[in-house]
């Protein structure tokens, strides 16, 4: 199992939470997203750790999506820390938009995270508008 500390930021709102995640998840994870976005209607989704409240850790889900004609690719992050602060589980909802050399920088470092055991992987959004 690997241990990952995932922080996302938008530039308005952001989280951080710790989740695990087999040996091999890193590799799958990337051929899912190899190549996003291929059309304007081009949709994937990754999930990290679980959003289950009775399992230690938490959950990541990331859905990829385009918008418009142009097919301007998004990602929707949705994070749940799995753990209780006050009797509330924390949790994150945040958009950005991205570009599809992002996402293949983004696929490369997975990749070398599941190969080298260690490492940091970024999915650089754009500015917001």
């Amino acid at each position: 199992m690997y241990q990952l500390q995932v922080q996302a930021w938008n530039g308005y709102f952001c989280g951080t939470v710790e989740i695990y995640a087999g040996i091999g998840d890193l590799e799958k994870k990337a051929q899912v997203l190899q190549g996003f976005p291929n059309s304007p209607s081009d949709q994937r989704e990754l999930m990290f750790g679980t959003f289950d409240p009775k399992i230690a850790g938490g959950g990541v889900a990331m859905r990829f999506h385009c918008t418009g004609g142009a097919g301007h690719a998004h990602v929707k992050v949705r994070m749940n820390a799995g753990y209780k602060s006050a009797g509330t589980v924390q949790s994150t909802l945040l958009s950005m938009a991205i570009e599809a050399s992002a996402v293949d920088s983004f696929v490369h470092e997975l990749l070398s995270l599941e190969q080298h055991n260690a490492g940091v992987a970024s999915l650089r959004g754009l500015p917001q508008r």
